[in-house]
């Protein structure tokens, strides 16, 4: 990636250490160039978000976090003495957000959202110690989810001048930020949406199913990913019920079957 992108040798961009999560990758580089030119890669499958510390290369301060798309072209400045900590997210990951919708480079704003992204990957590139593979894929779904929490923060602060997103999308969006929490309810999700529950309704009503119906398929479709991933066969059924946002592995087998789909115990690849 670093070499698609930046034309650079892991040596030449400075990385000092890297650690993979399965789809996420984490890198800490102390670049040795003041400046990296990001280029337009059309089939690759990674954004990236950067945070640095330090200034740049014309002595102001750095943005906290900066978001860069595969298709960007970009000149990003450094000083010598900035620190560089990327994560690497796969496209795909961020389809469930932005749909077909076009990405373009992002300064990510010091919310609370990412400050607390930003000390969560300063602390994950900085802790070399090996981690089982339960805490792996913890790791790897909380960074994958503060990204996405971070671009909607984005996104919705576009909504004015973008015109309002349907309220289905943004409510489906909602769901997806949260859908790992079994206590996430549709109520909460109309508060969120600032919207009642009635309106809500009827927003998916319009699509011929219901709010209810839709957090459910989004949870099912996180299990049975997790289930048919050999990487994870050390969970058991109840460990992904819980990482998955049911509160028992009685409630996904009834979810799977909700859906269409055999157990978990059949979706699973026989060892």
């Amino acid at each position: 990636m670093l070499e698609t992108h930046l034309g650079l040798s892991s040596h030449h961009s400075g990385l000092v250490s890297a650690r993979a999560f399965r789809s996420i990758l984490v890198t800490v580089h102390r670049p040795q160039q003041q400046h990296w030119t990001w280029r337009e890669v059309a089939d690759e499958p990674h954004a990236a978000v950067l945070f640095a510390t330090g200034e740049g290369a014309d002595g102001t301060p750095l943005p906290v976090a900066r978001f860069v798309p595969p298709h960007a072209v970009e000149s990003i400045e450094w000083s010598r003495s900035s620190e560089v900590i990327a994560v690497w997210v796969p496209l795909e990951t961020l389809r469930e957000l932005i749909h077909d919708a076009p990405l373009r480079p992002l300064t990510l704003h010091p919310t609370p959202m990412v400050q607390a992204f930003r000390a969560f990957t300063l602390a994950i590139a900085r802790n070399t110690e090996d981690s089982t593979s339960i805490s792996r894929y913890a790791i790897e779904r909380l960074l994958a989810e503060m990204v996405f929490g971070a671009l909607l923060e984005v996104f919705a602060g576009d909504l004015p001048e973008r015109g309002q997103a349907p309220l289905a999308e943004r409510a489906r969006s909602t769901m997806l930020l949260h859908r790992e929490d079994p206590q996430f309810t549709i109520a909460e999700l109309a508060s969120e949406l600032h919207v009642s529950l009635r309106h809500l309704q009827r927003a998916f009503a319009k699509l011929g199913t219901t709010p209810g119906d839709a957090l459910r398929r989004l949870r099912v479709e996180l299990a049975e990913s997790l289930l048919r991933n050999p990487d994870y066969e050390v969970l058991t059924i109840e460990e992904i019920a819980a990482h998955s946002g049911f509160t028992s592995g009685l409630q996904l087998r009834r979810a799977l079957r909700a859906e269409g789909l055999p157990s978990p115990t059949r979706i699973r690849p026989s060892r």
